[in-house]
């Protein structure tokens, strides 16, 4: 059997904080963002569409006018992630792409929430279907050509999108596994000796740039899932590489610098303890690098995963807090939470449809903190913030994120688990029932065993799920 990429039943399991005993589940540290919402998905009824068989479905599944029009949306969208030639044209870049049924199923199966909800509906399950069998099979063989590379890349960073689920397709994983395999393969061989006399050509560059945002993947998933970084620290600075070549585009170099914020993150959020002050200095650090990035077109996402780094950061501290400083990371959440949201929506454009998921992670996870705070802490943040500005931006914002696209798209999915979180923890000013379709679609009963962790949910007496973590918010001091 070749090995899954699908999401694990118990990620925490792989926790890169897990020690061989068993703690008492109070005791267990923050539950890392990725896991939080996959978890609250599951818990509101969220389901991934049926793929049981393993056998390939492309044969006669995709006409070449459609495959053309597909590719078209893909390569305008998409292509740089997997460094298409965007002078290409569709129906020959089609030709090449056809070549690899796991890229042809995987650049279609983003494209294609992009056309009408009908033919999502149609086409999705199965090209989902296709691409988790031949990626599954594919990691059991090396060494793999470009395409299996372009095919994890895209698979790591739209893992909810593919499979309508939180992370149907375990990112961390996936890319891990595309990264062990770039240590095997001719193609990264100027990546792996890193000789400062070899001759960067345009091909070696593209392959290296591939490496840079299989890196960017799997650190955003290490974070994200609270699991051990395949790299190594001596690893990242090569990421650099393309730095004063003709690929270092402000796309590129902000690649590199998202790279250096995860690492920075992992390396604190890794330890067995947070040192509080250090690690902010060292995002400070970080940020006085990259200002000259920072002050360019379309850094919005690097200042939003600032921002993330920060409330990751916060979270995951809050429980050993005294009560005046715990008020005081209180406060911090709720600011890095709201810059994230307000980034989001004062910047949509036509390319926000298109952005990556874990884009919308980063916006579902301070949402949910948010809720979280103002149903434990009501009292202590009155005093100092507005509390009907604050359940506004959240209600705001699940009106925004449900406009975004088809109703298949990510922001749809994961604006309806805000809301249903807004909803039970907010019941006084939710008052407004979601529509009985809604309901059936995705707030069904089916709460099983999905992923125990995405956003931090636990388990109560009754075996229901408690959507506030262990931050001691019972009692607050």
């Amino acid at each position: 059997m070749p090995p899954s990429v699908e999401r694990p039943d118990n990620p925490g399991g792989s926790s890169h904080k897990d020690t061989a005993s068993a703690a008492p589940k109070t005791d267990y540290p923050s539950a890392p963002p990725v896991m939080v919402i996959r978890d609250l998905a599951s818990d509101v009824g969220v389901k991934s569409p049926d793929a049981s068989s393993n056998e390939s479905v492309l044969d006669g599944l995709i006409s070449a006018d459609l495959g053309i029009n597909l590719m078209t949306i893909f390569l305008e969208h998409y292509g740089r992630w997997v460094l298409f030639d965007p002078e290409s044209d569709p129906k020959a870049l089609l030709g090449k792409v056809n070549r690899s049924p796991l890229l042809f199923s995987a650049c279609c199966l983003i494209a294609v929430r992009h056309t009408t909800e009908s033919l999502a509906t149609t086409l999705a399950p199965r090209l989902y279907q296709s691409a988790r069998s031949l990626i599954s099979t594919a990691l059991l063989v090396s060494p793999q050509p470009i395409e299996f590379f372009q095919a994890a890349i895209v698979l790591s960073l739209w893992s909810t999108t593919v499979g309508q689920v939180p992370l149907s397709i375990d990112s961390w994983l996936l890319s891990g596994f595309a990264l062990q395999h770039c240590q095997s393969s001719p193609l990264f061989d100027a990546v792996n000796t890193a000789n400062p006399h070899a001759q960067l050509t345009k091909t070696t560059l593209d392959n290296w740039c591939i490496w840079n945002h299989l890196c960017l993947s799997h650190l955003q998933y290490c974070v994200g899932t609270s699991r051990k970084s395949m790299i190594h620290a001596s690893q990242i600075p090569k990421c650099r590489a393309i730095v004063g070549s003709d690929h270092a585009t402000n796309y590129e170099l902000r690649m590199v610098a998202e790279i250096h914020l995860y690492w920075t993150l992992y390396e604190h959020t890794s330890s067995e303890s947070i040192d509080l002050l250090k690690s902010i200095a060292s995002l400070q650090d970080w940020k006085k690098e990259w200002q000259f990035i920072l002050e360019q077109p379309r850094a919005q996402f690097l200042l939003m995963g600032f921002h993330f780094a920060h409330l990751l950061l916060y979270d995951q501290c809050l429980k050993c807090k005294t009560a005046r400083a715990r008020e005081s990371v209180i406060s911090e959440m709720i600011r890095h939470s709201t810059a994230i949201i307000r980034l989001a929506m004062d910047t949509a454009d036509d390319r926000t449809r298109h952005l990556t998921d874990h884009i919308y992670h980063m916006i579902t996870f301070a949402a949910i903190i948010i809720c979280r705070l103002l149903n434990a802490y009501e009292q202590q943040l009155s005093q100092i913030y507005n509390l009907d500005e604050l359940d506004s931006l959240i209600l705001s914002l699940v009106n925004w994120m449900q406009t975004i696209g088809l109703p298949c798209h990510a922001a749809h999915t994961l604006g309806h688990v805000i809301g249903k979180v807004h909803q039970k923890l907010r019941p006084a000013v939710v008052t407004q029932p979601l529509t009985t379709e809604q309901s059936e679609v995705f707030f069904g009963h089916d709460l099983a065993s999905y992923f125990p962790e995405f956003l931090g949910v636990e388990t109560t007496e009754d075996g229901n799920w408690d959507l506030l973590p262990s931050w001691g918010f019972s009692s607050p001091p």
